[in-house]
């Protein structure tokens, strides 16, 4: 693995067995971190492309949010890109990417740490760790992220990843932007129906009760707040689509542009 970290415990492990001395060699996982103008990003662990295309067979789930890497009045809060990727049913954490503007090495160590001990995403919603508005939040990124995981496990709600997106707007399926009215205006998936999180519970009766509904805020939050009232109001097909619409137009830009392709939403918005 062409990283310093490991070629350095190599080098160590070779040393020691020149020596005579005992080598306990446990392997490595790949974690990495690297910075690109003003973001961070950093992995660790197994990627989809990876399981996919080494045919390990293994039955697994990833979750996508986008979290503030510290307390949101701080100056200084950016969101975090954080997908996570976890071995069914057993919740073994199989690997982690993030991207963003703030900390982001710190949350993929704690994956690392996570992963090298065996943990699972019981685990990653349970760990404590430190808190202060300018380091991070009471729920910290991994907290959210294992949170997310657990929910998924128990069936709690269903979900679709933002590039299945396009998909679904090119076969016309019924999209549903909680965001307010102003967000909406600013920007949106062509198609759209906009039904803000805060009138929801008053306007129902606009839901289609005989078709899949596809419900998206900013980041997944508040989409899941809502898809967690449509299905205690009887709505059995509702999704969450991970990542929200900020994590789409990442996404989709970087596809549009590259692919030359038409956008699905009428504007970028990045924030």
């Amino acid at each position: 693995m062409s990283l310093a970290g490991p070629a350095q415990k190599q080098a160590r492990s070779v040393a020691d067995h020149i020596n005579g001395m005992a080598v306990d060699n446990r392997g490595f996982i790949g974690s990495s971190v690297v910075k690109v103008f003003n973001y961070h990003a950093a992995a660790t662990g197994l990627n989809e492309a990876q399981i996919q295309a080494s045919g390990m067979g293994i039955n697994y789930q990833t979750v996508k949010i986008i979290p503030n890497d510290k307390v949101g009045l701080m100056p200084e809060s950016f969101g975090v890109h954080f997908k996570l990727i976890f071995e069914v049913p057993t919740g073994r954490i199989l690997g982690a990417q993030a991207i963003g503007l703030g900390n982001i090495d710190k949350r993929i160590d704690v994956i690392a740490t996570v992963i090298k001990f065996g943990g699972t995403i019981y685990d990653l919603k349970d760990l404590e760790l430190c808190y202060a508005p300018p380091f991070g939040t009471a729920k910290d990124v991994v907290n959210f992220a294992g949170y997310v995981a657990t929910n998924l496990m128990r069936n709690d709600f269903k979900q679709v990843h933002g590039r299945d997106v396009r998909g679904l707007v090119e076969n016309g399926a019924y999209i549903v932007d909680v965001r307010e009215i102003d967000e909406y205006q600013l920007s949106h998936i062509k198609g759209a129906v906009n039904l803000p999180l805060s009138e929801i519970r008053e306007r129902v009766n606009e839901l289609p009760s005989d078709q899949t509904i596809y419900v998206h805020c900013r980041s997944g939050q508040r989409s899941y707040n809502a898809v967690l009232a449509l299905q205690k109001m009887g709505f059995k097909d509702v999704y969450n689509i991970s990542g929200g619409f900020m994590g789409l137009c990442f996404n989709e830009y970087f596809n549009d542009k590259t692919m030359h392709r038409d956008p699905i939403v009428t504007n970028y918005n990045f924030d």
